[in-house]
């Protein structure tokens, strides 16, 4: 009696093992922010978004200056329902010169910021999204 328990109790649980719960995880929604810069599509920006809960997305901007945004630390597509303020920064790595008493000739890198610095901090760029329960789709204009 207690082997047939047993195995009846293996046989129902096995599958559910193996296919799992379904979708884990808070329940998002999709968020679409496309960033311009004079109008021009952005490519390569980082876009950052802060929740007034401490929630955050990150997302980079492709050739068309639109940023598929992802929940922070969970790898999972969207944001959580809420009011945000959003960054964006672009940066581009140049090579300045380093010399030193050992090597005048010495270099190094440096990173140098392609937007005016306002963009890049969420209480200063201007920029605040809703997010809800149906996709988001917004666009901000860098005039700069």
């Amino acid at each position: 009696m207690l082997r047939t328990l047993l195995t009846t109790t293996l046989i129902i649980s096995l599958p559910l093992i193996f296919v799992g719960c379904g979708d884990s995880g808070p329940r998002t929604t999709p968020v679409s922010i496309t960033i311009t810069q004079q109008g021009n599509p952005l490519a390569g920006a980082t876009v950052t978004m802060v929740s007034t809960d401490g929630d955050s997305a990150a997302g980079m901007t492709n050739d068309s200056g639109v940023a598929e945004m992802e929940l922070t630390g969970v790898n999972k597509k969207g944001a959580l329902p809420g009011e945000y303020s959003v960054a964006v920064r672009k940066w581009d790595i140049v090579i300045v010169p380093n010399p030193s008493e050992e090597s005048p000739d010495d270099t190094r890198s440096t990173r140098v910021s392609l937007l005016p610095d306002k963009y890049g901090e969420t209480s200063t760029s201007g920029f605040t999204l809703t997010v809800g329960t149906s996709a988001v789709k917004e666009t901000f204009d860098i005039p700069e």
